[in-house]
């Protein structure tokens, strides 16, 4: 990614349409690479299971620009699509009924995950998300393939959870298998790799410098300190944290802005108009709703200007 010159035609169109209500954008920069990257968290989790196969076939329809998916790494050495380092009880149930047993993924084996449903029980967070039963705990292997069926090239972001799997390998361990993973898929430099850990994107940096690097973070305080022990190409922070001077202070360094979690149409307006790179949403289609309305707008105004 390259750093903005100026703004952009659309962005000063933009900020002339919304002025009335949003003078304060009036010197939002331009995004990195003159586009909102719109990313899928977990797979489409507004509307289907999270990080499995059916939301990320979702997300792929929708034609999403990334893929956004959590990882975690069972005993056997097995990268799998999961959330949290215990399966989760809420969300998971055995075929046969049986609540699955509170297990950390690493203390167990890839085919002790063969018969848990993680898409037939619903998501009290999540209303309209749709019941999608038989839906397995997926490899990454299995999810990167979803690649070759897609007729765009969609990027992909993958969180490397260290809380739990720190305790049996080493960041270089987990860090070199992640890798090894996304380059045999032939995405290395379709891939972000996103932590909370400094350290693992650190790693990152030295085995694959082609793959970018997302930081995520909750407090402004640390955003620097962050990105530099992390060596990270993008600022990944919560998105109620984020105001233009903090966009244009890294966006200038030539480090993309891409907030989480971010699910309503008036956030998702306040911070396109305001420049950032990218969006990870649960309702990516929530985003493109809103990108439109943007892209409506400005071309109206443009149409009035003489």
């Amino acid at each position: 990614m390259k750093p903005a010159t100026g703004l952009t035609r659309y962005r000063r169109v933009v900020v002339l349409a919304l002025s009335a209500a949003l003078s304060a954008c009036a010197t939002a920069p331009t995004q990195l690479n003159g586009t909102l990257d719109i990313q899928g968290h977990r797979g489409f989790r507004g509307l289907y299971p999270e990080n499995t196969m059916a939301g990320f076939r979702a997300a792929l329809e929708l034609q999403v620009t990334t893929i956004e998916l959590d990882l975690q790494i069972t005993r056997d050495g097995v990268l799998v699509a999961h959330h949290d380092s215990s399966l989760n009880s809420t969300l998971c149930v055995h075929d046969d009924g049986r609540p699955v047993e509170k297990l950390r993924l690493s203390q167990v084996d890839f085919t002790f995950l063969a018969d848990i449903d993680c898409g037939s029980r619903p998501n009290r967070k999540f209303p309209e998300q749709r019941s999608v039963p038989g839906e397995r705990i997926p490899q990454l292997d299995e999810v990167l393939k979803l690649a070759e069926q897609a007729d765009y090239p969609v990027h992909w972001n993958i969180e490397i959870k260290m809380d739990d799997s720190r305790r049996r390998r080493t960041v270089e361990e987990i860090a070199a298998l992640v890798v090894e993973s996304v380059r045999a898929a032939g995405l290395g430099e379709r891939t972000i790799i996103q932590s909370f850990d400094p350290e693992v994107l650190a790693v990152v940096a030295e085995l694959a410098p082609e793959m970018g690097r997302a930081i995520l973070t909750k407090s402004p305080s640390d955003f620097g300190l962050q990105v530099r022990n992390s060596r990270a190409t993008i600022l990944s922070p919560a998105y109620d944290v984020l105001s233009i001077a903090i966009i244009e202070r890294y966006q200038r360094r030539g480090v993309a802005v891409i907030p989480w979690t971010v699910n309503t149409p008036e956030e998702m307006r306040r911070l396109i108009v305001a420049g950032v790179d990218g969006i990870i949403s649960d309702y990516p289609d929530r985003v493109m709703m809103v990108l439109d309305e943007i892209s409506k707008e400005s071309s109206l105004v443009e149409q009035r200007q003489p």
